[in-house]
Parts: C-alpha cells; sequence; structure tokens
C-alpha cells in the first residue's frame, strides 16, 4: 500500500500487537476489521492440512475478503515473530471517508483491487489441493450490504410472523420485513442452504449500541461483565424445517467467533423456558427473571462467559467441528 494512504489509516486505526505464534485470524471465523501489517511477518495457511502458506509483511493487508464479501475468513494467520499492525473497522472507514475523502476512495480502491488479485492467487493455489472437495451446499455470512441485511429482515417476518403466526410492533405486512432501531448499531448473519437463506441472526455489542432498557431485561449489570464489554443476540429466526438442526449451532459458532475476536467478554440471549437447559449445557447462566418477549413470548434471560466457552472449546476445534460440509 502508498505510503500516503498508510500515513491516513494510521489517523484512524487502532494499533494492535500480536506475539509470536498469536492467532490474527482462524480460518471460517468473522472479523470486523482488516489488519494492516506495520512490523513483523505473517504466516496465511490456507489449506486444511497447512500445505499451502503465503507470507506477509509490512505494508501488506490481511482479512479484506471476509471484511468485504461477508464471509468468513479463508485462512489462518499466525504471527511470525513480533507483529505490530493497524486494525480498520468500518467506523474507522466512515471517519476517514468523512475527514478525507480523496484518501478514502484511494484505500477502497485498493482493498478492491487487492481482493481480486487475492481471490484468483487463493484459487490457483488451492486449486490441486482441495480440487477433490465436496462442494459444501451450506454458507454464512456477515451482512455486509443493504441488500443482504434486507434479506434478514424478510427472513425474520417469513418465520416470527408467517410460520410462528406471532405478531411485532416493527413488522411491516405489506413490505414482508421486520426492522427495528438496532438494525442501525447491530451485525447481522445469515445462513444459506442451497442458495436459500434459512437461517438468520442478529447480535449488538454495548460499545457500539444503546442497549436502553435492554441492560436491566437481561441483567447485565448483574453479572460480572461491563455493558460496553458484552453482547446481546437481539434476533435470532430459523426456517421451520432446519430447527433442530446444526443451522443453529454454527450461526451460533458464527457470532461467538465474531465478537469474542472483538473482545467482547459475554453474550446475552433470551429462549423459551424449554431450551434454557439446552443453553446451560453450552455454559449459558441464568441472569434475570423471566420476561415476555414482544416476538418470542415468555423468555429466559441467559449469559454465556466467551473466554470461558472459548476455553473449553478452541475456537479451531469448533470452526473445524461446525465446518459446513
Amino acid at each position: 500500500m502508498e505510503h500516503d494512504l498508510i500515513s491516513a489509516l494510521r489517523k484512524v486505526a487502532r494499533p494492535v500487537t500480536f506475539a509470536d505464534g498469536d492467532a490474527l485470524r482462524l480460518k471460517g471465523v468473522f472479523a470486523s476489521d482488516i489488519l494492516l501489517i506495520t512490523e513483523g511477518a505473517v504466516d496465511c495457511i490456507l489449506s486444511e492440512d497447512g500445505d499451502v502458506h503465503l507470507e506477509v509483511g509490512p505494508g501488506d493487508i490481511v482479512g479484506e475478503i471476509g471484511f468485504l464479501t461477508g464471509k468468513g475468513a479463508n485462512a489462518t494467520l499466525r504471527a511470525m515473530g513480533p507483529v505490530a499492525a493497524l486494525s480498520v473497522d468500518g467506523a474507522a472507514l466512515a471517519r476517514l471517508q468523512r475527514d478525507a475523502p480523496t484518501d478514502a476512495a484511494g484505500v477502497l480502491r485498493h482493498l478492491a483491487m487487492l481482493m481480486q488479485s487475492r481471490t484468483e492467487e487463493n484459487v490457483d493455489l488451492l486449486a490441486n489441493i482441495e480440487a477433490g472437495d465436496e462442494q459444501s451446499a451450506f454458507e454464512i455470512m456477515r451482512c455486509s450490504t443493504l441488500d443482504q441485511l434486507r434479506i434478514a429482515q424478510k427472513l425474520r417476518y417469513d418465520v416470527y410472523c408467517l410460520e410462528f403466526g406471532r405478531t411485532s410492533p416493527y413488522a411491516d405486512p405489506e413490505e414482508g420485513t421486520i426492522i427495528d432501531d438496532l438494525d442501525t448499531t447491530g451485525t447481522s448473519f445469515l445462513a444459506f442452504h442451497e442458495g436459500r437463506a434459512i437461517g438468520t441472526v442478529r447480535v449488538n455489542i454495548g460499545r457500539d449500541s444503546d442497549f436502553g432498557p435492554l441492560t436491566e431485561i437481561y441483567g447485565v449489570e448483574g453479572t460480572p461483565f461491563a455493558v460496553e464489554d458484552s453482547s446481546i443476540i437481539t434476533k435470532y429466526a430459523i426456517r421451520e424445517a432446519y430447527r433442530g438442526g446444526s443451522a443453529y449451532i454454527r450461526l451460533f459458532a458464527a457470532i461467538a467467533g465474531f465478537v469474542h475476536s472483538t473482545g467482547v467478554k459475554a453474550i446475552f440471549i433470551d429462549c423459551v423456558p424449554k431450551l434454557a437447559r439446552f443453553y446451560a449445557t453450552m455454559g449459558f447462566e441464568r441472569t434475570a427473571p423471566d420476561f415476555v418477549h414482544y416476538e418470542n413470548g415468555l423468555s429466559v434471560p441467559m449469559v454465556l462467559d466467551l473466554d470461558e466457552y472459548a476455553g473449553r472449546m478452541s475456537l479451531e476445534e469448533r470452526i473445524r467441528r461446525n465446518r459446513w460440509r
């Protein structure tokens, strides 16, 4: 990347450091930023067996494909010695567009060209090794465009209003959508099976969202977790034919990996009483009395300590177990 663009990003990005052997990215995990390497070298492990590597260093950007497309990381990235980088998320790019639109345009052009060349390079590198892999019929994506978000909003309506027969103060029957204010600060994910959207989930992070009354309803202040270090799953909708299968767990794994990668310590949910025992087996604990959710009915608020969860089963193991085939 050109020196003037790096200088522009330094004004809006967050400096981060990694020790030798640290994972900057885990294959399949979703991230909310790209990383511009400023010092050190990074090993990009592209293949499952670890046979295909690329090395990147100062001035190189990593994570741009997932950031721009909404897909999980297509490689595991490990520090080869101490590494320093700049973390650039959507908010940083928005500040750059506001304060230095010419520099922002240059950064976005660079990202677009880099994504195209990297995608072509990765396809060539993996062509022989993974040619025999069966193409997955399932895919999970982070909503990175308004069109993707609209698919999620329509899917919510289909599940809550048409399949469950419930009502929502945020439902628009003419548009066939459920949209509320938390969409502006939340991150939504979509699960597809054979090209059809079959599930969606939205998570809001305390440092980015105003939880308002949700803080009390979910009992956040009665837990060891600060609001800014917490997240809440504020929407979860799975089509009837896929409930009880792996779609739910895989969507949750995507969200857990995503929020944990941002430094979030806890994830709050609410569930119907009959599912409370299931969540308890995952490590969730009740946080407050039952309440009535406007779409789900009687609900149990619960929380999961993400550090403990990651300790019981590493993210790498979870991604490998939950990989969609």
